[in-house]
């Protein structure tokens, strides 16, 4: 079977997740409208929440946690925006009931909002990453992080994605490779399976720091 997905959190992790474990339910977006879309649902809810706050309403942690659960709540019932971010508002959702305000929804908003607003060559390397990916996936790529014990077995990997073009990643390297800016501190490696130069190009049109170290498998590398 392959790598179930993971609801997205946003922050560093939320990113990584992003790209490689959330459910694809983007609906073959290009990348940019995706962005757009994520833009303006983290636009829309800290406007209410600000405005809620102009009326004397959530104004301590809690109650703004409070708040932001309701609204995402609301948001995603009565579907407010595209169905094409629903797995990320949703991602918002399981994250505040599970962790309450250890979730950090208004910082992961903010986050978001400033990720998704700016242009892509002034993000960090995660989040230019975040592009690389989407383009793919709007092209029909699949994309996987797998365990450490499924990583080690290549040819297990080339035979379960012998179908399509895939990137897959070892899901600690990913975890590790970013800092919590988003910056690239570790190498992280990918196992391509498919049409290598549409990966290749598509990491180098984001400014991403590749090389090749095997046949199949490209790395990002920090800069020294």
């Amino acid at each position: 079977m392959r790598v179930a997905p993971v609801i997205p959190v946003f922050s560093v992790v939320r990113t990584a997740d992003i790209i490689f474990t959330m459910k694809n339910t983007h609906d073959n977006l290009p990348p940019e409208q995706t962005v757009i879309a994520l833009a303006h649902f983290a636009w829309c809810a800290l406007v209410a929440l600000r405005t809620a706050q102009q009326d004397g309403l959530a104004l301590s942690p809690l109650s703004t946690h409070t708040f932001l659960l309701r609204w995402l709540t609301v948001a995603y019932k009565q579907k407010r925006f595209l169905r094409a971010i629903a797995s990320d508002i949703e991602g918002l959702l399981a994250l505040g009931r599970s962790k309450g305000l250890a979730a950090g929804l208004f910082s992961r908003l903010e986050y978001l909002w400033s990720s998704c607003s700016g242009p892509v060559s002034a993000q960090s390397d995660l989040y230019r990453l975040t592009y690389a990916i989407e383009q793919l996936k709007s092209r029909g790529w699949v994309n996987a992080a797998v365990s450490d014990r499924d990583w080690d077995n290549e040819a297990l990997l080339v035979q379960e994605y012998s179908d399509t073009n895939a990137l897959l990643v070892r899901k600690s390297a990913l975890t590790c490779g970013f800092s919590d800016e988003g910056k690239l501190v570790a190498p992280v490696e990918f196992l391509v399976l498919g049409d290598m130069p549409a990966c290749v190009e598509a990491f180098r049109t984001h400014a991403l720091p590749i090389v090749m170290t095997a046949l199949k498998r490209i790395a990002l590398q920090p800069d020294q």
